[in-house]
Parts: C-alpha cells; sequence; structure tokens
C-alpha cells in the first residue's frame, strides 16, 4: 500500500480570533496530560455523491469556517507552556491518493503501520496543534485523519470537532450542535507547580510498542456477563471488558515475576455532566480526571468476577467523591493520581485505560453518509483505548505492549475465547 501527499496547505480560521481571545489559558489538566497527539480515522466507502475534485474545496471551505469556533486548535503553545497564542497561525492539511481500493484494505484486516499512513505526522515547523490528513483511495473512497494535540484537546472535544466539521461541510451552516463552551477552567482548576511525573510518551529502555485491535462483539459481551454470574445484571461493557483484559495483563506480570501481583488500573473520569461539576457538556479542554483502581493479591482472589466488582465499587465512590469535592481536592487527587501511574510505569507494569465508549465518533456524516469504520492509530506507549464498534453494542479494544509482553497477552485463554 503506497499513500502519496498530493498537497499540504496551512489552513487558518476564515475569520480573524478577536483580541481579547488572543490567549488562551491552560488549566492543571491540560498541563497534567501527555505531550502527544490524539488520532481519529474515519472511513467513508464511495458512493456516486462523492464528487471527488467538488468534495475537496468544500473540506478546506468548511475546515476554516469550524476552526472560529475551535479557535485554539489554530493556535501555537507558548513558550512558557502554560497557554495557547490564539493568533490564527493554522492547522496543518494534507490530501493524499492510496493505490488501494477501500474493500480490499478492509479484507486484509488493516495493520496498524498502514492505518499510521492515514494521519498526518505533526512536525516541528509548523508546530501544528492540529493535523487532517484527506486520503482518496483508488476506488473514490475517503479516510479521513484528524489528530489533535492532548495538551489542547480531549477526545471529546476532538469527536465534537470533527462532527461540527463535518455538519458544516454537508450543510454549509453551523447549527451549533457540535460547538464548544470556553469557560475559563484555568481559574477553576489552576496550573500548578509540580515535578516531573514519570509519565513519557516513550522509553528507550522498553522494546518496541506494538498495537493491536481486539473486537468483543454483542455476543461475546453476552458471554461476560454470564461469566460474572450475574447475566441479568447490567454490568456496563466498558467495565467488563477492562476487567477481562486487566486480568491478561497482570497474568503477563505472574508469568514474568513467578507469582501473582498487586496491579494498578488507571482509567479516567469526564467532569462532564457530573453533579457539582462546574464543567459543562461543552466545555473545551482537558476535563477528566484519573483515578487509581487497585488490586491486592493478599485482598482478594485473582477471578474475574472480583475485578468487575472491584472496578464498579471504585468508581462508584470516586463518582460519589467528585460530588462533594472542592474543586482544589480534585486538583489534587489528580496530581496524586498522576504520581502514582508514573510510580508504576517506573517498575515496568502496565497501568493506563481510556475509554471513548458513548462519544458520537460515528456520527460524524460529511454528505456521505456515517463512516462506515472509525479507528485508532496506536500509541507509542503501553496503554489500552476502549472504542465502541459501528453498531454500538461491543467493544474494539486497541491495546499497545511490548512486543514479548503482547506475545503473551495473545495467548491469554480468555483473551483467546472472547475477542476476534
Amino acid at each position: 500500500m503506497e499513500v502519496k501527499i498530493q498537497s499540504t496547505q496551512i489552513i487558518k480560521p476564515s475569520k480573524s480570533t478577536p483580541e481579547n481571545l488572543s490567549k488562551y489559558n491552560l488549566s492543571l489538566f491540560d498541563q497534567l496530560s501527555a505531550s502527544s497527539y490524539i488520532n481519529l480515522v474515519l472511513y467513508y466507502k464511495s458512493s456516486n455523491e462523492i464528487n471527488i475534485s467538488d468534495t475537496r474545496g468544500q473540506l478546506v471551505n468548511s475546515l476554516s469556517k469550524v476552526l472560529t469556533l475551535f479557535y485554539p486548535l489554530a493556535g501555537r503553545i507558548a513558550e512558557n507552556g502554560l497557554e495557547v497564542d490564539c493568533k490564527d497561525q493554522g492547522v496543518k492539511y494534507l490530501e493524499t491518493q492510496v493505490n488501494i481500493k477501500m474493500d480490499d484494505f478492509l479484507e486484509q484486516v488493516p495493520k496498524i503501520d498502514h492505518i499510521r499512513l492515514l494521519i498526518g505526522v505533526p512536525d516541528d515547523v509548523t508546530q501544528a496543534l492540529l493535523v487532517v490528513q484527506v486520503n482518496v483511495f483508488d476506488c473514490g473512497s475517503i479516510v479521513i485523519g484528524v489528530s489533535g494535540s492532548h495538551k489542547v484537546t480531549d477526545v471529546h472535544n476532538l469527536v465534537m470537532f470533527t462532527n461540527e466539521w463535518a455538519s458544516m461541510t454537508r450543510t454549509g451552516v453551523s447549527n451549533g450542535a457540535f460547538s464548544p463552551s470556553f469557560d475559563n477552567l484555568d481559574s477553576v482548576f489552576p496550573p500548578k507547580q509540580i515535578p516531573s511525573l514519570g509519565i513519557s510518551n516513550t522509553d528507550e529502555k522498553h522494546a518496541k510498542i506494538v498495537t493491536k485491535r481486539f473486537v468483543f462483539n454483542k455476543n461475546t459481551i453476552s458471554m461476560l456477563r454470564e461469566k460474572t454470574g450475574s447475566p441479568n445484571r447490567r454490568h456496563s461493557r466498558v467495565t467488563l471488558v477492562s476487567a477481562l483484559i486487566w486480568k491478561a495483563l497482570m497474568t503477563i506480570d505472574q508469568v514474568k515475576s513467578g507469582t501473582l501481583m498487586n496491579g494498578l488500573l488507571a482509567p479516567a473520569i469526564s467532569l462532564r455532566g457530573k453533579v457539582g461539576s462546574p464543567v459543562s457538556e461543552r466545555s473545551f479542554g482537558n476535563v477528566w480526571v484519573p483515578y487509581s483502581i487497585r488490586f491486592q493479591q493478599n485482598e482478594m482472589e485473582f477471578k474475574y468476577v472480583y475485578l468487575v466488582a472491584l472496578i464498579e465499587d471504585t468508581t462508584r465512590d470516586f463518582v460519589k467523591w467528585i460530588s462533594k469535592a472542592s474543586n482544589e481536592e480534585i486538583c489534587t487527587r489528580a496530581v496524586a493520581s498522576y504520581a502514582e501511574v508514573g510510580e508504576e510505569i517506573k517498575q515496568n507494569k502496565f497501568a493506563i485505560f481510556t475509554s471513548w465508549c458513548r462519544f458520537p465518533v460515528y456520527a460524524a456524516d460529511f454528505g456521505w453518509g456515517k463512516p462506515h469504520w472509525v479507528s485508532e492509530a496506536g500509541r507509542v506507549h503501553e496503554m489500552v483505548t476502549l472504542v465502541d464498534d459501528k453498531y454500538g453494542d461491543g467493544i474494539e479494544a486497541w491495546v499497545n505492549l511490548n512486543e514479548k509482553d503482547m506475545y503473551v497477552f495473545e495467548q491469554d485463554e480468555d483473551i483467546l475465547k472472547f475477542t476476534s
């Protein structure tokens, strides 16, 4: 598969950002976020409705318009690292030609290295906070790769941005359904002087990180419910899948060390829509709080059903705590959780999970219908990303592990039984 870049340009907002918005201050959660990019890849099969020559102009025009709503994405991180200089520097935009048909690409079970060719790469020259790559396949199908800096946006914002861009491309105007709100979160959750937390994007001590996708369809989710012994209880899909993967990951440590060890699962909860939270549903920025779920091998049996209960109980308690905690307490807890994860990673242990489930990733209709598929593009550090499948009742788990651990993970009895 060959992906040839046809053009590269900088797209700026269609209207100048007002002077009073020229500085966008980052919050503590932006400060804590990794200096990496979130990648969202949307696949659209060709139809008679896609006219490539017209589509190119429409995409650029609507992208320019939507950037006026998401203006920090067209800016640049300032030297102090705590604000965005919003002077409409623009986003990086690429168009490519792919010498394969979409059906052939999908039937081959896409390799992660091929998927990564469909996303634009940030560079030190433009320092763009958003990179968009529009890939046109030989059959006329289109794949759009959207990459946003995690220092400025979380996946919620990136999905909202993509959906607003799609809506504007399809209709020519914004209906505001996905427009963001700027709530001065830097004053609610102000940045702090904090030491290095030990969470890096790359670690030369580790082997090559490989990414593989494991699919839990509707039927296997039902099987996991039965595995808990409470098939009629509505355990969430995320909890069921997280517990199974976590158990397999702790088994890797058991294989390497010869004994069962304690384990840490580190997911995150969005503050959007939470009782007592000052964050609105449309708040722009990183507004999620990491928390720790600790398995102590001397306190419970190493069984799937107990891990499901542990995840549910800890998450429920944390949500209750958030509803009563002050903003300062939430900030303190977030820093402590990051530090705990950092220590875990220093010991070569796995910890980080993130869920994109229930985000409207399949809602982006540019005028060609909903995406045939939406994917991740892998990570450069060890973590797991959970994404809804196209039917909304299954989960695709994108697992990033070093090569040796991935081999053991793939051989796990439950992973073999419950995934495809």
